[in-house]
């Protein structure tokens, strides 16, 4: 049996162990289609798409052209976006390459700096409290940094991470030697991270999933009934998660969705190095080209 062939099957496996049911969808029936353009790095949202290129140009994608359009400035290296919802917009949060942090205004159409530095930032939406309609994440030095809307700022909040994700208000991340960490909402007005048992490389939050990698390339899912990550199988170096579905990329670079609200699961043709899933927007990938690819549904 092929590796391709033993990953379906698991694939398969998967579904059944999650949703009871499985459903595949055909391949000519569902594929990622070039969108013009070259970037370095996307990030979707619910509505909004943006991506970098390799000269740090930032860009938008307008859904009714079908296109990727230049913002002027600023020159940024990394683009957040998410934490958009029926009442409200996606947040877009970029860093440049000094860590300067940019937040972008719809009434300008431009990026406008806010005061700090970070190393990486993250956005979703935010259920717990006025303060944090959204939640904003970064981490500067593994120093932990949450945005407060009420003080327009960066809170310092306790603990050291080097990876920090958030989805519907669920906020997991990775310190340095691999340990697992979820944020404890409850514990309000303070929220501190609890270590959940685990040893990852890179964890993904979806609408009711948790997904992670270890350093062998293996696929964990967050059970949340034991409290423990369960592995799945291997050849995975890359896992990101959304309302648009759950995504792999294996170690030859080949792209797998599983959709775990639905239950379909499907091996498709192409090579990403990277994927990003949104919650609406859609899904967006880019291989070693730099060319820019968006996965298309019936």
């Amino acid at each position: 049996m092929s590796r391709k062939t033993a990953c379906s099957t698991v694939f398969m496996a998967l579904i059944i162990w999650s949703c009871g049911a499985s459903l595949v969808v055909p391949a000519s029936a569902q594929h990622f289609v070039q969108v013009k353009g070259s970037l370095d790095s996307v990030s979707a949202g619910r509505n909004e798409v943006f991506g970098v290129d390799t000269s740090q140009h930032v860009w938008r994608y307008h859904a009714t052209t079908k296109s990727f359009a230049k913002i002027a400035k600023p020159l940024l290296s990394q683009v957040a976006v998410g934490g958009g919802s029926l009442n409200q917009l996606d947040e877009v949060w970029g860093l440049n390459s000094t860590g300067s942090i940019y937040r972008f205004n719809y009434t300008t159409k431009a990026f406008a700096q806010i005061p700090g530095a970070l190393s990486k930032i993250t956005v979703g939406i935010g259920i717990t409290d006025n303060c944090h309609p959204y939640e904003v994440w970064g981490l500067n030095s593994s120093i932990i940094y949450r945005y407060n809307y009420c003080t327009n700022g960066f809170d310092i909040i306790n603990g050291l991470l080097v990876q920090v994700v958030t989805s519907e208000g669920d906020v997991w991340g990775l310190n340095s030697a691999g340990s697992v960490f979820r944020l404890d909402q409850l514990d309000f007005p303070t929220p501190t991270f609890v270590q959940v048992p685990g040893d990852l490389i890179q964890i993904a939050v979806g609408v009711n999933d948790v997904w992670g990698v270890d350093g062998s390339n293996r696929l964990f899912r967050y059970d949340f009934g034991s409290g423990a990550f369960k592995i799945l199988y291997g050849d995975v170096i890359q896992v990101a998660a959304g309302g648009d579905g759950v995504w792999l990329l294996d170690t030859t670079d080949d792209p797998y969705t599983i959709n775990s609200a639905t239950g379909s699961n499907l091996p498709l043709s192409g090579s990403l190095k990277s994927v990003s899933v949104g919650s609406g927007a859609g899904v967006f990938g880019i291989n070693n080209s730099d060319e820019v690819f968006a996965f298309v549904r019936p």
